[in-house]
């Protein structure tokens, strides 16, 4: 194959419609730095060509590309999409990047799957982290899917330390430590957090699953760690790996049975044959696709239909940008508290999860969150504030590089009220506030007292807020939008 340069690769990474398995040739594992559900991909010096002062180690965040491309080929297809809309997030075997398709690389094509997992996630950062419940509740999903607990059981070569030196008739179950017991009931309850925050945030029904029998073979995480302590028969390691697979697999069970049918575990055993493992804890693409279609089956064939019929119809999503009239009437008829306290969940999703900004329509949430409108009330009235502020400068100020949008923005004032919003909005997003973000926000600001000639509007604002100060209007960062802080 022939070589290409280093910035062939980067055009191709960044258009999504280049599908991975054009890129997958140019990429490699880097075995530096790979972990056990964390598998890191680098350049392929052998067929991509650097010049004398690049590394291929410079492309060393690929792994955060390959989210960002599945993110973008979501807000593609979720426009006008009728069918399964989901949210996702796991380790690697939700996010394998690149190199092999994974399970949802195998389910995107029949379901709308927005992604929030990451190759080595711990099931821990999943809470910390929280994208979860931003997730839900910004894309209000039928279904969500979790993997996870793999890293937390095995990384870091970890498995000896559950395992037990063999001695003449043990059974495989009794080289296995109470320490692993110990460690599974910490993942399963920390796994059982996860899906209750899921719930409560509105996820409908969520599916997790376990993970197939691996098959050690002298690599790292599995045959490594069970030769170090003596277990060197081949058909004990995989009968040990049985047990473990299979003891993680009854706890997911249990902990799924905890929520009146709402969740349910897909059992990946012994799905995967001998020759499809791409190493001692993924399957090959191929190999990863009878535990998609073991995931969906558990996904499809349980009560998800009857669950859904029996939740309130989402509201429509509309596309982006706001010029949508019927849109901002919408947004119109929202009371100011529950417009601000929107717009500071708003803000809040998108100080958790940048990359919402991509994909994040302007489908106002379900009646009835009164109860969590609280949290994010103030919020949304410093985001106001600032923005408030800023069209204050760019309305009444004299800055020679604003000059264009200033005089889009006074003639907007003559408008009428759902186009003078529309117009507000327009200019908001061109100064750097995100889309879903920015019809809100332009609602409360016309609320708040616009008069139609701006020399009245600037007298207005000048007694709300003092004089201009000469500071500049935040710059927009190239290739994205600024985030409008609190």
């Amino acid at each position: 194959m022939q070589k290409i340069d280093r910035a062939t690769l980067e055009s191709m990474l960044m258009d999504p419609e280049v599908p991975d398995s054009a890129i997958r040739p140019f990429l490699r594992l880097d075995p530096l730095d790979s972990q056990s559900f964390r598998p890191s991909v680098i350049a392929n010096p052998a067929l991509v060509a650097f010049d004398e002062t690049e590394s291929a180690m410079a492309l060393a965040s690929l792994n955060g590309v390959a989210r960002w491309r599945r993110q973008r080929r979501y807000a593609a297809k979720i426009r006008g999409w009728t069918g399964l809309k989901v949210v996702a997030e796991g380790d690697s075997w939700f996010q394998y990047p690149f190199l092999i398709d994974d399970v949802i690389d195998h389910l995107f094509d029949a379901w709308a799957i927005y992604c929030v997992g990451a190759a080595g996630d711990l099931l821990q950062d999943m809470v910390r982290q929280d994208e979860v419940t931003a997730a839900v509740l910004s894309e209000k999903p039928d279904l969500l899917l979790l993997s996870g607990g793999g890293n937390d059981l095995l990384g870091g070569g970890q498995l000896a330390r559950y395992l037990k030196p063999p001695r003449p008739g043990m059974a495989p179950e009794d080289h296995i430590s109470d320490e692993f017991d110990q460690l599974l009931a910490r993942i399963l309850a920390i796994y059982a957090d996860l899906v209750e925050r899921a719930l409560t945030a509105g996820a409908k029904r969520v599916v997790c699953h376990g993970y197939d029998y691996a098959i050690p073979n002298g690599g790292p995480w599995l045959g490594r760690p069970m030769l170090k302590l003596g277990i060197s028969d081949r058909r004990l390691q995989r009968d040990i790996i049985r047990v473990l697979i299979d003891r993680l697999h009854d706890g997911l069970e249990s902990m799924a049975g905890n929520f009146g049918g709402r969740v349910a575990a897909a059992d990946c055993r012994g799905r995967t044959p001998d020759d499809a493992w791409y190493d001692e804890l993924h399957p090959t693409s191929s190999g990863f696709v009878p535990a998609a279609r073991m995931i969906r089956e558990t996904a499809e064939g349980g009560s998800l239909e009857a669950i859904a019929m029996e939740m309130p119809a989402p509201p429509e999503s509309r596309p982006l940008p706001v010029a949508d009239e019927e849109a901002v009437l919408g947004v119109m008829a929202m009371d100011e508290e529950t417009l601000l306290a929107e717009m500071g969940r708003r803000q809040a999703l998108l100080e958790l999860t940048p990359d919402i900004a991509e994909s994040m329509t302007l489908a106002m949430p379900p009646e009835g969150t009164e109860s969590v409108q609280g949290a994010f009330l103030d919020l949304g009235r410093r985001v106001a504030e600032r923005l408030n502020r800023e069209l204050y400068h760019l309305l009444c100020g004299d800055d020679d590089t604003a000059k264009v949008e200033r005089e889009k923005l006074r003639q907007t004032l003559k408008l009428s009220d759902a186009a003078l919003i529309g117009g507000i909005a327009t200019t908001l997003m061109a100064i750097g506030t995100p889309p879903f973000l920015a019809p809100l926000a332009a609602t409360v600001i016309v609320r708040s007292g616009i008069k139609p000639a701006w020399e009245e509007t600037c007298r207005f604002w000048g007694e709300r807020f003092g004089p201009l100060d000469p500071a500049p209007l935040p710059a927009t960062p190239p290739g994205g939008t600024a985030q409008p802080g609190a």
